[in-house]
C-alpha cells in the first residue's frame, strides 16, 4: 500500500495506491491516522481511489474508522474515483450514505 497526499486550503487530498485488505489495513490505519492529527485542522478530507485495485471488509472499516474519528472534529470526508471494482464494494457496503462519491 502506497499512500500519497497534499494539503490545498483547507482540504487534505489522500490517495490510496495497491490493495487495502487485511495485510494492510494495520499500516494503511496508523498511516492515515497520523495524516489525520497533522492536518486536524482541514474541514474537509477527499479520499481518492483512483489507484486502489482491492479493498475487502477490513478496508471498509478502515474507512469507517477514519470516518469516526474525523467526524468529532467536523471534518468532511469525500470519496473521489474510485476503481470499478471498489466502487461496487462500497456501493454494496452502503459506504456512500456517510461518505458521498465525488466525481
Amino acid at each position: 500500500m502506497k499512500i500519497i497526499h497534499k494539503t490545498v486550503g483547507a482540504t487534505l487530498y489522500v490517495g490510496l495506491c495497491g490493495e487495502l485488505d487485511e495485510s494492510t489495513s494495520v499500516e494503511t490505519r496508523a498511516a492515515l491516522d497520523k495524516l489525520i492529527e497533522e492536518h486536524e485542522k482541514n474541514s474537509k478530507l477527499i479520499l481518492d481511489l483512483s489507484a486502489l485495485n482491492f479493498m475487502d471488509s477490513t478496508g471498509i472499516g478502515v474507512l469507517l474508522g477514519r470516518y469516526k474519528k474525523v467526524k468529532q472534529n467536523g471534518t468532511t470526508i469525500l470519496i473521489a474515483s474510485p476503481t470499478p471494482t471498489v466502487d461496487k464494494i462500497l456501493k454494496l457496503s452502503g459506504i456512500y450514505d456517510i461518505m458521498p462519491k465525488i466525481v
